[in-house]
C-alpha cells in the first residue's frame, strides 16, 4: 500500500532516531530541558517572534492560539473549512468559549466582507470580534502574502488580534521561496506543526511576543500539557527543523509530477501546489473511489467531490508512478 493519507504517516528516519536516543533532556516544565529550549528558540527565530512554545499537537497549539487573544463570548473570523472549525471537535466553544463567524468562499475573508462585519461591533446584540484567523496553506493551496497582509492590516487597523494556522507553514514557505518569518509577518500568533511535511513524530508550536507565549505556556500547563523530559520528542522535532526543510522541495515535485499522471493516466482532474494532489470526482463519489484506489494499493482520504493524496518524506519516485497507474486501474474499474 502507498500510503498517502497524510504526511504525517512517516516514520523517523534512521538519522532522527539516534537524535531521539541521544537527546539531552531536563524538566520541560521548570524550563530546564535544553532541547525544548533549543526547538523553541530556534522556531521563534526562523518565524521572526520573540518565543514559540512547544506542544504536543497542532489542536493544541491552535486552542492556545484562541486562548491567548480572545475572551469568552468573543469573536473569532475563520473560513468554515478551516482545521479549527471542522477538525478538532468543537473545542472552540468548549475551551476558550469564542463564536466563530465563519466565511464561506477563497482563502481570506474580502474587504467587503470584513468591513460589514466590523460594522456590527458595537451592537449589545452582537458577539464582539476579537480575533482574525487564516491558514496558509490551506487545502494544499498557498495563500499569497499580499492577501495575509491585508487581512492582518485591516484586523489590527480596528484593534483585532490575527493568528495564522500555519501547520503547514514550511510548505507555504518552500512553494514561495520566502524565508518561514516572511510568511508568519502580522501575525499576533502562528501555530506551526513538525510532523506535516517535516516529517518528526510529535509535536506543534506557537510562536509570538514573549507576553503572549508565557500566557500561552500557562494555558498548556492548565490543559496538562506540562511535559517533563520533553526533549526526547523535542529531539525528532528539532533534527526535523534543521535537516528536513529543503528537502520539502521534492515532495512538491512529486506531488505535481503524480497530478500530472494521475489526469494523464486516469481521465480524472488532478491538481498540486505544494505536497498535496486534490483528485477531483464526481459529486459525492469521492468515498466510492477512494475505495477503488485503495483496492489498488494507494491510500488516500475522500470526500464530497475530490480525494486528497498528500506526498511526503517516504515517498520515491517509483511510488509516485505506481500509484498514477494504480489509480488508472480503479478508474477504469468503476
Amino acid at each position: 500500500m502507498i500510503d498517502l493519507r497524510s504526511d504525517t504517516v512517516t516514520r523517523p528516519t534512521p538519522a532522527m532516531r539516534r537524535a531521539i536516543a541521544e537527546a539531552e533532556v531536563g524538566d520541560d516544565v521548570w524550563g530546564e530541558d535544553p532541547t525544548v529550549r533549543a526547538l523553541e528558540e530556534e522556531t521563534a527565530g526562523l518565524l521572526g517572534k520573540e518565543a514559540a512554545l512547544y506542544v504536543p499537537s497542532g489542536h493544541m497549539a491552535n486552542q492556545l492560539g484562541l486562548y491567548v487573544s480572545t475572551r469568552s463570548g468573543e469573536e473569532v473570523w475563520a473560513h468554515e473549512h478551516h482545521h479549527l472549525i471542522g477538525d478538532e471537535q468543537g473545542a472552540t466553544a468548549v475551551l476558550a468559549r469564542v463564536q466563530p463567524r465563519l466565511f464561506a468562499d477563497g482563502t481570506s475573508p474580502t474587504d467587503a466582507l470584513l468591513e460589514s462585519w466590523i460594522g456590527n461591533r458595537g451592537d449589545i446584540h452582537r458577539a464582539e470580534p476579537a480575533l482574525v484567523w487564516l491558514e496558509n496553506t490551506f487545502t494544499g493551496r498557498v495563500v499569497p502574502l499580499a492577501e495575509q497582509a491585508r487581512v492582518t492590516g485591516f484586523a489590527h487597523r480596528h484593534g483585532l488580534r490575527a493568528h495564522l494556522d500555519g501547520a503547514r507553514l514550511w510548505n507555504a514557505a518552500t512553494f514561495l521561496g520566502t524565508p518561514p518569518a516572511a510568511v508568519a509577518d502580522g501575525f499576533d500568533t502562528v501555530s506551526v506543526c513538525f510532523s506535516k511535511g517535516l516529517g518528526a513524530p510529535v509535536g506543534s508550536a506557537l510562536a509570538g511576543d514573549a507576553d503572549t507565549v508565557l500566557r500561552a505556556r500557562r494555558g498548556r500547563k492548565m490543559l496538562g500539557a506540562g511535559m517533563r523530559q520533553a526533549g526526547v520528542i523535542a529531539a525528532g522535532a528539532l533534527y526535523a527543523l534543521r535537516h528536513h526543510r529543503e528537502r520539502m522541495a521534492e515532495d512538491h515535485e512529486r506531488a505535481s509530477a503524480l497530478a500530472a499522471r494521475i489526469t494523464e493516466l486516469s481521465g480524472l482532474t488532478a491538481r498540486a501546489q505544494t505536497n498535496m494532489v486534490l483528485v477531483e470526482t464526481p459529486a459525492g463519489e469521492a468515498g466510492r473511489y477512494a475505495e477503488a484506489f485503495a483496492r489498488h494499493g494507494v491510500a488516500g482520504l475522500g470526500g464530497g467531490a475530490s480525494i486528497r493524496l498528500v506526498v511526503h518524506l517516504e515517498i520515491t519516485d517509483r511510488d509516485v508512478e505506481d500509484a498514477a497507474r494504480g489509480i488508472a486501474k480503479a478508474v477504469s474499474e468503476l
